[in-house]
């Protein structure tokens, strides 16, 4: 099954990243990756995965003052409760899809 309708049937949407044309964009649960194609014509990771802003930006997990959190320039989301687990599950989520390729 071609990689595209594996991440579709599982639920992940395709969106469109501006600053980033040449990445394919996939979202759920919230949040959100780049992926890019590889020499060999498969997907992997772009960069990190994130929370997605309602502006539509990724914010990156990251360590501050001993605490996890989500941030995008000044825009810090605490990653604690149901905003982590579902991170954590879209991250399994989606690597299981990219694994299947």
């Amino acid at each position: 099954m071609n990689i595209l309708e594996t991440l579709l049937d599982r639920g992940f949407a395709f969106r469109p990243f501006p600053a980033y044309p040449r990445h394919l964009g996939v979202e759920k649960y919230h949040c959100a990756a780049l992926l890019e194609l590889t020499p060999e014509g498969k997907l992997k990771l772009f960069s990190s995965a994130g929370y997605l802003l309602d502006s539509g930006e990724i914010a990156l997990l990251i360590e501050r003052q001993d605490k996890s959190v989500f941030v995008h320039k000044s825009k810090e989301v605490p990653a604690e409760g149901e905003v982590l687990d579902r991170y954590q599950r879209f991250l399994r989520e989606l690597q299981s899809a990219l694994d299947k390729q």
